[in-house]
């Protein structure tokens, strides 16, 4: 028979000292978590069925914030732009990192590593200085390509304004997102490449397999959870989308820009709707949550990562 576990034993066991030394160690990891993270995130969902302006009293309205924001132009515009973004950004980012990060891997030379630290260059450049480069190049006064257009007679390029034409701007500042946000991609398939086991690529040549044959038959199958991962991770930035656009065209011309980040910037700031501006940022936490569940989903049912 089992001998019965004292109480006194268990007390013991819980405040011994390796425990309480563990407990102080982790006690300010849970405090910072809890001031910053938890507590932003509950008062969030608080004040996003209140009437807030973050100046005084607050007024329990329910969901009527909520409502707004179904008949709100510019969150429905912010909506549409930022899941436009995120396919895209599937479409396009992800597609041009795995040929850059391949080419960089696979055809080696003295160049390859110069290559590498210029692709990733943009990705660590504060926002402000690549939405600065941004605006030199494409301002339509005098921007590089404006100088360009003038210089060579090319009208037509002189004649489009890459930031103040609503059918223009997105694709402009998305341009400049492609740049700056495809080096931890290209970066990360470099490093998944690499991983590939020199057995298989030796084996390929020896049947023929070389070069982008290589690489459509052999190595982008073994990629498939990364680009599954790098894909939640486009989506998820886009959801969080603020400083590119806003500091290229704040969300402009009309709402061709806008994004969620945008819309709550305006509304908690700007109109002083904290209320409003909460229930946008549920709403970006909530969408956010739905594509880390998928992340973890796919994980689960893969096994660990590869």
């Amino acid at each position: 028979m089992t001998p019965a576990i004292r109480p006194q034993s268990v007390h013991n066991r819980l405040f011994s000292e390796q425990n309480i030394f563990v407990g102080l160690c982790i006690l300010p990891a849970v405090l910072f978590l809890g001031v910053f993270l938890y507590y932003p995130i509950v008062e969030t969902f608080r004040l996003s069925f209140m009437r807030a302006s973050g100046l005084g009293g607050e007024t329990f309205i329910g969901i009527q914030n909520y409502k707004s924001l179904a008949g709100d132009p510019e969150f429905q515009a912010g909506l549409i732009n930022v899941f436009s973004w995120a396919f895209w950004s599937i479409v396009i980012q992800i597609p041009l990192s795995f040929f850059i990060a391949f080419s960089l891997t696979f055809y080696v030379n003295r160049l390859t590593k110069p290559l590498r630290a210029i692709y990733y260059l943009a990705n660590v450049l504060p926002s402000a200085i690549t939405a600065m480069l941004g605006k030199f190049v494409f301002s339509p006064n005098n921007g590089i390509l404006a100088s360009l257009g003038e210089a060579f007679g090319w009208t037509w390029l002189t004649s489009i304004d890459f930031l103040g034409d609503k059918n223009v701007a997105f694709w402009t500042v998305f341009t400049v997102a492609t740049w700056t946000y495809t080096g931890f991609p290209i970066i990360y398939l470099m490093s998944r490449i690499e991983q590939i086991p020199t057995e298989i690529k030796e084996a390929a040549e020896l049947d023929g397999v070389t070069g982008w044959r290589y690489a459509f038959s052999i190595v982008l199958p073994d990629l498939g959870y990364p680009m599954r991962i790098l894909a939640v991770l486009c989506t998820i930035g886009s959801l969080k989308l603020f400083d590119l656009p806003y500091m290229m065209t704040t969300g402009g011309p009309g709402n061709a820009t806008v994004t969620l980040g945008i819309t709550l910037y305006r509304h908690g700031f700007i109109n002083w709707q904290y209320g409003k501006a909460s229930a946008i940022g549920v709403v970006i936490f909530l969408l956010s949550l739905v594509f880390t569940i998928v992340q973890f989903s796919w994980q689960s049912r893969e096994g660990d990562v590869k």
